[in-house]
């Protein structure tokens, strides 16, 4: 059975290199996507990287990567699982930053198989990580991933330090994440944010919840509860730089939201299309 990209965009993926291929991604053709890697060398358990340069063929977006590390101390996931984990992961980054699968990869299938990492515990390590478009940078100086869990259910732990983005001013620079992915191998999975903390300027924001994926966003569900402190001063912070609709938004969800300290709360629920916000529906429908 296979799980699809979208998961892995999710699960930010198992990492490692060699030139993209049929062996590697057999569902892209390099008028999609491109990836290649310098200075490799075995390590126990895993692989080893000095460079790693990904890009979607035609949209100017890159990815660059000055250093990757990955192992399975438990020797159960093979090298060659590793090294297309890797491939698929930096198709799912450079999508994100996209914001959208690419016009010349529609209609692309890519899947893995859930079953070539099962019993195993990969982790992953990118350094120095660039994603750049025209006009536009993210940078992060270490992003890891550690699979803790494989059977039945798959439990992630993510973390990003360093990270900038000179177009995104709420953008954290540092970000945790604990998620469980239930029904890996069925037609619909769960994913539980089991603990989510991030940093951005003075403020602190803490998550937790479920979400169930579906096809569009008017087929999906969520029941998320976050909270982010210090509200006030970050929309101060953000007042000159960020663009006015962005303050406007944080503004209005700063009034729907709840207190409890230094914190403002909201409870955020998906389901049929609608989007709730402590329990009061939002006056429109996603598509």
């Amino acid at each position: 059975m296979s799980t699809r990209l979208s998961l892995l965009a999710a699960t930010a993926a198992l990492l490692m290199p060699v030139m993209a291929s049929a062996s590697t991604l057999s569902g892209l053709p390099e008028s999609c996507f491109t990836y290649e890697v310098s200075g490799t060398k075995t390590a126990p358990h895993g692989l080893k990287a000095k460079i790693m340069h990904a890009t979607l063929t035609g949209t100017d977006i890159t990815l660059d990567i000055r250093g990757v590390s990955l192992s399975d101390p438990s020797g159960h996931v093979e090298n060659a699982t590793l090294e297309r984990f890797n491939a698929v992961a930096a198709y799912a980054a450079l999508s994100a930053f996209r914001g959208g699968i690419s016009p010349a990869c529609k209609d692309q299938g890519l899947t893995i198989n859930s079953s070539d990492i099962r019993g195993g515990t990969p982790q992953a390590t990118w350094t120095d990580v660039t994603l750049a478009r025209p006009g536009h940078d993210m940078t992060i100086r270490k992003a890891s991933i550690q699979a803790v869990q494989t059977t039945p259910d798959l439990r992630l732990k993510v973390e990003g330090s360093g990270i900038h983005d000179t177009k995104q001013p709420l953008m954290p620079t540092q970000l945790s994440a604990d998620l469980t992915v239930q029904g890996l191998d069925t037609a619909r999975q769960q994913i539980t944010i089991n603990a989510l903390h991030a940093v951005t300027g003075s403020s602190a924001v803490d998550g937790r919840g479920t979400i169930e994926p579906g096809a569009t966003a008017s087929t999906s569900a969520a029941d998320l509860h976050i909270g982010v402190t210090n509200v006030d001063t970050l929309i101060g912070q953000i007042r000159d730089t960020a663009p006015k609709k962005v303050v406007a938004a944080l503004t209005i969800a700063r009034l729907m939201g709840r207190q409890s300290g230094d914190a403002t709360l909201w409870d955020v629920g998906l389901s049929g299309g609608v989007v709730t916000v402590n329990r009061i529906p939002l006056p429109f429908s996603v598509p």
